[in-house]
């Protein structure tokens, strides 16, 4: 009893009732991001064999063993950012995206699920804000592609870890639904599987896209839904509740256009990942590519147009004082509300003015840890 009323303890530091000293976030967000994988603080243990039933009887006990090598074991378990973690920021995930890059995701799959058919494991998924997806209206709709890769079984439950893909698809954009369509017919075609549709609020879907929210608990209902997203890449030959098609020849002219049509599944060589103390085999980790920065909007398709401004801007204040951390010129950028960029996430304003700071800042984050999650 006194055991479970410890780790109740842990929890409510969860929801703000923690002890002040700022490094408590991290033995906080350790418990979380096992909570919100669906892994009871019990079953900890099994996950992890070096942490002890008695590490989690107290705040105390557990930050005694929370290891530099633990907390990057469970990021790389996870796939989450060290830097969450530990409590430096509150952006959960690395930013990943695809736009006018539809391979991107196609190989990141092809590491996670390997050759054959993969049945109605439903690798990748799609989050959407309407369940209503019309061509005909331009008004703004999102949707968020979501990889999801299992990584450890609990009894008869499976535990997965999640790849965002934080583009801001919208629907009522032409070149951005073509894309997710000829996605869509991919998946089907190559790895006979539906891409199943999940409708979340807008809330959680910028919570899902600005990398902040871990999403387990979204993919509500059935796996099987209606419709799915391949549903929308079929004509009426190939299914009965074909949609939009209409809109097919430009799916096969986009697919010819990126060299699909002969994309394959089967798992590529990669080299031996370490071995890491989980519950069953882990799946390696697509590895990490360069990728185009996430659109703002459905007319922002120019890169150039985005990001050259941005980077001027940086430029422009290390001139001025080359003493500014890479941090304190993000949050400029955030306040520069005229700036198309100015809305998206640290990380990835980041990846595009950090070879501009000067040698003196490289390097360092000038960022403290927050002192509440």
């Amino acid at each position: 009893m006194r055991a479970s009323l410890n780790v109740n303890k842990l929890w409510q530091g969860l929801i703000g009732k923690s002890k002040s000293n700022p490094v408590n976030i991290v033995a906080q967000r350790f418990l979380q991001v096992f909570h919100d994988h669906g892994v009871q603080t019990t079953q900890i243990p099994r996950l992890l064999p070096q942490v002890k039933l008695d590490d989690l009887k107290s705040e105390d006990d557990l930050l005694a063993i929370l290891t530099h090598d633990v907390l990057d074991q469970i990021a790389r378990m996870f796939g989450i950012r060290i830097e969450w973690l530990e409590g430096v920021d509150d952006e959960i995930y690395e930013y990943l995206a695809c736009y006018k890059r539809p391979e991107i995701i196609l190989e990141h799959l092809a590491q996670i699920v390997g050759g054959g058919d993969v049945g109605f494991r439903f690798p990748l998924r799609i989050f959407s804000t309407t369940k209503k997806l019309d061509c005909n209206d331009d008004s703004q709709k999102l949707l968020a592609p979501v990889i999801v890769e299992k990584i450890a079984e609990l009894g008869e439950k499976a535990i997965y870890r999640y790849h965002i893909y934080r583009d801001e698809f919208d629907w009522g954009y032409f070149p951005t639904r073509i894309e997710l369509k000829a996605i869509a017919r991919i998946v089907d075609k190559k790895l006979h599987t539906p891409v199943p549709l999940f409708v979340i609020t807008e809330k959680e879907m910028r919570g899902v896209l600005d990398g902040k929210l871990i999403p387990a608990n979204l993919f509500r209902g059935a796996l099987l839904t209606n419709p799915s997203l391949e549903d929308f890449a079929l004509t009426k030959t190939e299914s009965v509740v074909a949609k939009e098609v209409d809109e097919f020849p430009s799916i096969l002219e986009y697919i010819r256009g990126n060299n699909l049509q002969d994309f394959s599944f089967d798992k590529p060589e990669a080299p031996q990942q370490p071995d890491e103390p989980i519950a069953s085999p882990v799946a390696p980790t697509a590895p990490a590519v360069e990728i185009p920065p996430r659109k703002t909007g459905k007319r922002a398709d120019n890169n150039q147009d985005l990001w050259e401004p941005v980077r001027a801007v940086a430029s422009a204040l290390w001139a001025e004082d080359d003493s500014l951390s890479i941090a304190e010129v993000i949050t400029r950028i955030q306040k520069m509300s005229h700036l198309k960029a100015s809305k998206l996430t640290a990380s990835a304003i980041r990846k595009h003015i950090a070879d501009l700071a000067p040698p003196n800042v490289r390097g360092k984050s000038g960022r403290k840890p927050n002192k509440s999650t």
